[in-house]
C-alpha cells in the first residue's frame, strides 16, 4: 500500500550564495535557471488495477480484524465459560453435601429428643386434652371491593390491589 503511493521527491535547485560576485551575475541571465521548470505537486490517478489491490486489501484487513474478534468469543465461550461452570458446579455440589449433613443432624438431634421424652424421669408427660386452650372462632367478614363503574363505560379499578 505504501509502495502504490511512494513518489520520489524531485530535486530542488540550489539557492545562489549570497556574496558580491554573486549578486552581479544574478544580474545576468542564467542558462541553467532557465530550464528549470517548477512542477506542482499533484495526485495522480492510480491504474485500476492497483486500486482494485488496494480495495481488497482493505476488505482482508477488516475481514482479518472480524475474524480475530470472532476467535476471540470462541475462546471466551469454548474455554472461559466451562471453566467457570465447573467451578459453580464444584460450589454447588459442596452446599447439597453440607444440606444433606444439616438433615441428618436436624433428624439425629429429633430421635434423641424424642427418646429422651419417652425416658420417666426427663418430666415430661404425654398431651391430654383437658390440658388444652381452645379459643372461640370469630367472625370475619369477607372484603368486598366497592363496584363503580361510570356512565361512560371505564374498566373497573379497584382500590385495593387485586394480587401483590
Amino acid at each position: 500500500m505504501t509502495a502504490a503511493r511512494y513518489y520520489p521527491p524531485t530535486p530542488q535547485p540550489e539557492p545562489p550564495l549570497k556574496t558580491r560576485r554573486t549578486r552581479r551575475r544574478s544580474q545576468t541571465p542564467d542558462l541553467n535557471r532557465s530550464k528549470v521548470t517548477q512542477i506542482s505537486p499533484r495526485r495522480q490517478q492510480l491504474p485500476e488495477s492497483l486500486q482494485f489491490l488496494l480495495l481488497i486489501q482493505k476488505s482482508s484487513s477488516t475481514l482479518t480484524f472480524a475474524l480475530v474478534t470472532l476467535t476471540l468469543i470462541v475462546y471466551g465461550w469454548t474455554v472461559c465459560v466451562p471453566s467457570l461452570w465447573s467451578q459453580e458446579f464444584r460450589r454447588l455440589t459442596k452446599l447439597q453435601q453440607d444440606e444433606r449433613q444439616l438433615v441428618g443432624t436436624n433428624e439425629t438431634l429429633k430421635h434423641q429428643l424424642a427418646e429422651q421424652a419417652q425416658k420417666p424421669g426427663s418430666g415430661l408427660t404425654q398431651p391430654h386434652p383437658s390440658q388444652s386452650i381452645f379459643l372461640p372462632p370469630t367472625k370475619v367478614s369477607p372484603i368486598v371491593p366497592k363496584t363503580t363503574a361510570s356512565a361512560q363505560g371505564d374498566p373497573f379499578v379497584p382500590e385495593t390491589p387485586i394480587a401483590y
